[in-house]
């Protein structure tokens, strides 16, 4: 598995109903929205130096934050062949929504 450029993460995520909401010093949270109202699933992505790729680590993190149930659907769903009613589907099937 490789890394994946924090951009990349950042952008797919607000094409797949997320929102930016709260700026910290080093993080950025975003939420994701249905119908207009916020949702209860949310994400932070670190802005440091550091961290300009996500490496599996992170990534592991926030497939957990995301409620997906593999590396693979999180990788999918950030490179774009998973869109947000598949995504919505995935959630619906957890009882996350």
């Amino acid at each position: 598995m490789s890394s994946v450029p924090r951009d990349i993460i950042e952008a797919n995520l607000l094409r797949k109903g997320f929102r930016r909401l709260e700026q910290h010093s080093d993080h950025r949270f975003y939420y994701l929205y249905i119908d207009d109202r916020r949702s209860h699933i949310r994400t932070k992505i670190s802005t440091g130096s550091g961290y300009k790729d996500y490496s599996i680590d992170l990534l592991k993190k926030m497939k957990l934050q995301l409620k997906f149930e593999s590396i693979s659907q999180l990788l999918d769903f950030l490179r774009c062949p998973l869109g947000y009613r598949e995504y919505l589907e995935i959630l619906r099937r957890k009882s996350e929504l």
